[in-house]
């Protein structure tokens, strides 16, 4: 397949270069159309051997299997299904805790620990980091624009006016 490629490629590639006496606006449309021609192959190539490796790895497991003795077989899915529950576990016990302290769901994955205690710990930093009060930034549009006149101040105003 790699031949096969490199063949095209150096086909195209002499293509390309037989073409440099046409006119200039030619060329330069043609080698774009070549280009998108040729990435177009490289991309069924690549499909193409990504199926056929896909292929050749289930028919590889397969021989495998058929080397392997029915107790081997049997061991080798106990212990998939066994590293699949470990996880399962792991998971449920996260999202008990999570749920127990009150942590959003979303932050579950997020949970640090190999025991309950040290899930907990964490769990119990997540949420002090979280539940911290926000400085509110201050809001210009609120508060006293100017200052408060006193009595005293109201009154001579009103008899002397302001100034």
């Amino acid at each position: 397949m790699a031949d096969e490629l490199h063949t095209n490629d150096e086909a195209d590639a002499e293509g390309v270069e037989s073409g440099a006496t046409d006119e200039t606006t030619t060329e330069q449309d043609g080698a774009e159309s070549d280009k998108d021609a040729e990435l177009a192959r490289i991309r069924a190539a690549l499909a193409k051997a990504n199926k056929d490796a896909e292929r050749l790895r289930l028919r590889e497991k397969e021989r495998e299997d058929a080397q392997l003795t029915e107790f081997e077989k049997a061991k080798r899915d106990a212990d998939e299904a066994r590293s699949e529950l470990e996880k399962l576990r792991s998971a449920k016990v996260r999202a008990d805790i999570a749920l127990e302290l009150g942590l959003p769901a979303k932050w579950v994955t997020r949970l640090h620990g190999e025991t309950e205690d040290e899930l907990r710990a964490d769990a119990a930093e997540i949420l002090a980091d979280l539940n911290k009060p926000k400085k509110p930034a201050p809001d210009a549009s609120q508060g006293a624009r100017t200052t408060a006149l006193s009595e005293d101040d109201q009154f001579f105003e009103s008899i002397y006016g302001k100034g």
